[in-house]
């Protein structure tokens, strides 16, 4: 049994490739078509808009990767077209990137005073030191003792 996130990424991808036309159904393994069966989540209900590309729908990253998975493997046909599939997977990667780069910048974040509010109350957070006691249990326990026979 694998994960139930991929159980429905399998799902998605079958309910996918049920509009895709039947020639480049039968360039994908049945092996693997039957991996895919076998291993797809059979509650989950997914919701594809066939008129609608599949950047416009709201699959999720798993499904996402095993359609590019099959169009590198069995639909890209020349080694020319499998790098040039590649090609548009990186540049698609080093946007990805960059876009996370812009948006946890540690830099900006510092500009913006962000990590210096408490963001729910837009309320500054106190730098003050925070006295931290150091005792260890036996010492403690030496302590009570002290105070009991009180040898201190």
């Amino acid at each position: 049994m694998v994960n139930e996130k991929y159980a429905i990424a399998m799902a998605e991808t079958l309910h996918y490739l049920k509009g895709i036309n039947q020639n480049d159904i039968d360039k994908i393994p049945s092996k693997f078509m039957k991996f895919l069966k076998d291993n797809a989540s059979q509650d989950y209900v997914c919701e594809f808009d066939y008129t609608k590309s599949l950047k416009e729908q709201s699959l999720r990253n798993e499904t996402r990767g095993l359609i590019a998975m099959i169009c590198l493997n069995y639909w890209c046909e020349t080694e020319e077209q499998k790098d040039n599939f590649k090609k548009h997977l990186k540049q698609n990667e080093i946007k990805y990137q960059e876009e996370l780069q812009k948006k946890y910048n540690i830099n900006e974040m510092f500009k913006k005073n962000i990590l210096h509010k408490d963001i729910s109350n837009n309320v500054p957070i106190s730098n003050e030191l925070v006295k931290v006691s150091t005792s260890t249990t036996i010492k403690r326990i030496i302590d009570k003792i002290k105070k009991i026979l009180h040898l201190d």
